[in-house]
C-alpha cells in the first residue's frame, strides 16, 4: 500500500531507454545506406562503407549498454542511477539540424571546400570556443586533411567550388 517504492524508480525503467530507441535507429539507417555502397567502385565506397559499418558498430554498443543498463537496474544489488537524457538542451539539439541543413545546402551552392572552411569555425563558435587561434588551426587542418585525401590520395572529385563553375 506504500507508494514509496514506484517514487524511488526512475522514469526510464517503467518505459523506453531514448537511447536504446536512437541505436536502434542508428542501426536502421546505416544498414539500409550500406545496401546502396554494393554498386559503388571499390575506392569510391570505401570510406562509405568504413563510416557505416563503424557506425553499425557503435549503435549495436548503444543499445547493448542500454540493455546492460536496464538489467542492473532491475537488480537490487546494483542499481544503477537513472539514465541521461538524450537532449539536455533542445535549443542546442535544433541548432545542430539546422547547421546540418546549412551545410548540405551550402556544399550544393558554393561547394564543398568553401562550405566546409566557412562552417567549422562558425558551428564551432556557436558552441562556445572562442579561440580564434584554435578555430583558424581545425579548420585548415580538417580542410586540407580532406583536401589530401580525397583529392591526392584517393583521386576523387568532392563537389566544385562556386568561383570554379
Amino acid at each position: 500500500m506504500n507508494d514509496s517504492s514506484s517514487a524511488n524508480t526512475p522514469s526510464a525503467a517503467r518505459g523506453i531507454d531514448p537511447d536504446l530507441i536512437a541505436g536502434i535507429i542508428i542501426v536502421l539507417g546505416a544498414g539500409a545506406l550500406l545496401t546502396r555502397t554494393s554498386d559503388m567502385p571499390g575506392m569510391t565506397a570505401l570510406l562509405p562503407v568504413t563510416m557505416l559499418s563503424a557506425l553499425v558498430v557503435l549503435g549495436l554498443l548503444m543499445i547493448g549498454r542500454c540493455l546492460l543498463r536496464r538489467r542492473r537496474r532491475n537488480d537490487p544489488e546494483t542499481a544503477a542511477p537513472a539514465p541521461l537524457k538524450v537532449f539536455d538542451n533542445a535549443r542546442r539539439f535544433f541548432g545542430i539540424i539546422v547547421a546540418i541543413a546549412v551545410y548540405v545546402t551550402g556544399v550544393a551552392l558554393l561547394g564543398f571546400y568553401t562550405t566546409t572552411a566557412v562552417m567549422i569555425p562558425v558551428v564551432a563558435w556557436c558552441f562556445g570556443y572562442r579561440s580564434l587561434k584554435g578555430l583558424l588551426l581545425a579548420d585548415l587542418i580538417f580542410t586540407g586533411g580532406i583536401a589530401i585525401i580525397f583529392v591526392v590520395l584517393m583521386g576523387q572529385e568532392l563537389p566544385t567550388e562556386f568561383f570554379l563553375r
